[in-house]
């Protein structure tokens, strides 16, 4: 009966409008921020004003549909500042009646805020045809059978979103059971089973359902302050020294990326990707985005050889926003659901121009469940605004620096409960199996 218009797939601070569509029937949508009331939304606009306050921090937005007399007909759902996919696709019905609609509009948006280059939608496996004002026109069905819809949508640099939706003579409902993964650490290295985590995990009062236990590659996000680059570029020259040949075949793969922006490594499932996110905006559509680098297989060339050696021409001094680039490393480590990591890797005398503020953003981290680590590769900084970092100076202080990130990482578990709960909302009891949550 509600669907939002209003997509959120990037980070969210300060007032910004919701709108909302609906249908036959609805007088006005309530919409709810963490459980209060911000706003009515009503005709014509169907649209309201959200405060998400100055502080990130994970957000449920909840859309409730009333009737003329102030019942709820429906609701809808979504998180801010918290796991997404890249891009999202939503169906709305309209024209005809509740139980038999004519009309489809499809909803798309992606966290680049890309417009998608092709929708198509089948209708119970037949494809639809889009019209001039961009709905989709359902074919004549029987409301008494059930029917599915699917629409996917392709958009650039490769994200792909998809909704599929069954509904009869009450439609809308979701096809599959929503599941919320959250990160845990166990004390050693070794295989973790569900059953061990029975009654140990909790929303609330609520004794939360462990579905599955997975552990597929890790993911480790670095930002790097672009004064933080000459330290590590004269390791990574010491690196190129001991290993000619190696020196050699990586620099040739780098070439051939260069060359093709379209050639992708391919990365199997069960190995750990590391991605460079690049510190310096740029703006789609009034919303700044960090440009991140395609991933690199991190068993083919290893930590200290990228964290060496990658390098970005977009990257400069001027213009960082290292805090707001960590915090969007941290939600997009958060919405792989595979073991996670960012690295801030940060030189002396750091220039951040970020609005928020190291502590501000190591608090959303832990409430993402998503682990921090700061590395520093010319001195110690044990002063630093972002808390005591770790020395990696030198051949020898980045090895061991990369060697307890890996090992970290790789004791890391993603644990899959039914429903759909904010991270911070996931808590685990205390036990004696040496398992913890992950931050």
């Amino acid at each position: 009966m509600v669907t939002f218009l209003s997509l959120f797939l990037w980070l969210m601070t300060d007032v910004h409008p919701v709108k909302v569509a609906v249908e036959p029937g609805v007088a006005s949508v309530e919409i709810f921020l963490d459980g209060e009331s911000v706003g009515v939304a009503t005709a014509p606009n169907w649209e309201t004003d959200c405060d998400f306050g100055q502080r990130l921090r994970p957000h449920r937005l909840v859309a409730v549909a009333k009737g003329t007399s102030g019942e709820e007909k429906g609701r809808a759902v979504q998180f801010v500042n918290s796991p997404r996919a890249r891009a999202e696709v939503d169906l709305v019905f309209e024209g005809g009646t509740p139980e038999a609609p004519t009309l489809l509009r499809v909803i798309t948006e992606s966290g680049e805020r890309l417009k998608p280059l092709a929708v198509f939608v089948t209708f119970d496996g037949f494809m639809l045809q889009q019209g001039s004002d961009g709905r989709f026109e359902l074919p004549t069905f029987d409301p008494r059978q059930t029917h599915l819809v699917s629409a996917e949508g392709f958009f650039p640099e490769g994200a792909t979103a998809r909704r599929d939706v069954i509904f009869s003579s009450t439609f809308g409902g979701q096809v599959a059971t929503e599941l919320t993964a959250i990160s845990v650490t166990v004390d050693k290295r070794r295989k973790l089973l569900a059953r061990e985590l029975e009654g140990l995990l909790r929303a609330g009062d609520e004794v939360l359902t462990v579905a599955a236990v997975d552990r597929r590659g890790g993911r480790v996000y670095m930002v790097r302050d672009h004064g933080a680059w000459p330290a590590l570029r004269r390791t990574g020259r010491v690196i190129d020294n001991r290993d000619v040949t190696s020196r050699r075949v990586y620099m040739k793969e780098l070439v051939r990326r260069a060359e093709g922006n379209a050639w992708v490594e391919e990365i199997s499932p069960e190995n750990d990707r590391f991605y460079l996110l690049v510190p310096n905006p740029t703006e789609s559509r009034g919303i700044k985005l960090f440009p991140v680098l395609q991933p690199f297989n991190l068993e083919n060339w290893g930590m200290p050889w990228l964290s060496t050696h990658i390098v970005s021409s977009k990257a400069t001094a001027r213009g960082q926003r290292l805090s707001e680039a960590v915090a969007l490393a941290g939600v997009r480590a958060a919405a792989g659901g595979c073991p996670r990591v960012v690295v801030l890797v940060l030189g002396d005398n750091a220039v951040d121009e970020s609005w928020h503020r190291p502590p501000t953003v190591r608090e959303y981290l832990r409430a993402l469940r998503v682990p921090l680590v700061v590395w520093s590769p010319e001195r110690d900084l044990s002063s630093s605004s972002w808390g005591k970092a770790e020395t990696a100076t030198g051949i020898g202080g980045l090895n061991q620096a990369s060697r307890r990130l890996l090992k970290n990482l790789r004791r890391q578990w993603i644990v899959w409960v039914e429903g759909r709960y904010l991270p911070h909302e996931i808590e685990l009891a205390e036990n004696d199996k040496g398992i913890r949550l992950a931050e």
